[in-house]
């Protein structure tokens, strides 16, 4: 049989390991939202500045990880590094220029709207 799957959903299990401790995350999100809430990141990403405050910086990164990993799973992240904004960007921004990029690409090219060559310049030009 044939089976046509009209879904844009990424699914993942992302495995974080810092030294002896390890954290499993799950993603499980519809590929253009992520997309859009991954622009907005960027957006916030690019208004820090040196004088930003570390609350700032706990937003942005707080906001970039509940994008890629949904809002719980993102304050377990947060609590893995003990709220550190700097480490949270680096493993979602690694996470998504290593892997995600490709899993979204494939979820709109399953949807059959691939949007990638037009988003491609803007998310990975991070």
């Amino acid at each position: 049989m044939y089976t046509l799957n009209d879904s844009q959903r990424v699914r993942d299990r992302v495995r974080v390991v810092a030294g002896d401790e390890a954290l499993e995350l799950r993603v499980d999100a519809d590929a253009m939202r992520m997309v859009s809430g991954l622009n907005e990141a960027q957006r916030r990403m690019r208004a820090l500045t040196d004088d930003s405050t570390e609350d700032e910086q706990k937003e942005v990164a707080m906001f970039f990880a509940g994008v890629i990993f949904g809002g719980e799973q993102a304050g377990r992240l947060s609590e893995f590094y003990d709220g550190d904004p700097g480490s949270i960007i680096r493993i979602c921004g690694r996470y998504f220029s290593e892997h995600l990029a490709g899993k979204i690409e494939q979820a709109q090219k399953r949807g059959g709207r691939s949007l990638w060559a037009r988003i491609r310049r803007r998310l990975l030009g991070w």
